[in-house]
């Protein structure tokens, strides 16, 4: 028995096939300054596997690669990392991050807010989780966003806060709450330090294929 449990798994390795009980790897760290993979420190070509919890301190900064997919978080920033069958599903938990895309393959999740890309052609935006609104911004192509049932696509130089709908929200901010049935969208100009910021963030996340 023992010899052919050993058999069947050397072959599975052999063969490419996960064994189970393995995490799926999901992408590499490309950059790293006080940035944390699950409690240990992020450091360049360390491997983010599912369910990983990805992260910044104070002033810090950390950018990941996952297959066309690229994500660079700002200072004090965490992300769960996930997947499913044809995206990429991090979680942004708190914080700020960037996001390029190549070819769709991107849900980025912040509360109940869904932001993907609206085609497969390059897009890059940013997502900022504040304490009672989600922040979309969209640097490159359209984004699609959607909170509860409403769906609202993102243009290209665009930003929007989209509210967030809790009980906690409501009694601690001095921000009003949309009535029920009122859009939780509301449209933001992109200006002076936002508006400077594009081409640098663009850059950033440039792909080395796409100079």
């Amino acid at each position: 028995m023992g010899r052919c449990i050993l058999a069947t798994s050397i072959a599975c390795l052999l063969a490419g096939i996960p064994l189970p009980g393995q995490t799926t790897a999901l992408g590499v760290v490309t950059q790293s300054s006080r940035g944390h993979l699950g409690t240990a420190a992020a450091s360049e070509g360390a491997t983010i596997y599912e369910g990983d919890r990805v992260e910044t301190e104070e002033n810090g900064a950390l950018s990941l690669r996952s297959g066309t997919v690229q994500l660079s978080l700002s200072t004090n920033t965490l992300v769960t990392m996930r997947h499913d069958e044809s995206s990429l599903t991090p979680t942004l938990e708190r914080g700020s991050v960037i996001f390029r895309a190549e070819s769709g393959g991107l849900r980025l999740n912040a509360a109940d807010v869904v932001v993907r890309p609206q085609s497969s052609a390059p897009t890059l935006g940013q997502l900022t989780l504040e304490t009672c609104a989600v922040v979309v911004t969209s640097n490159l192509q359209a984004l699609e966003v959607t909170a509860g049932t409403e769906t609202k696509i993102v243009e290209e130089g665009k930003s929007y806060r989209v509210l967030l709908l809790s009980d906690a929200c409501g009694a601690n901010s001095q921000r009003s709450l949309p009535p029920p049935g009122k859009s939780r969208f509301l449209a933001l100009v992109l200006i002076g330090a936002g508006a400077a910021i594009i081409p640098i963030l663009y850059k950033a996340l440039e792909s080395p294929d796409h100079p």
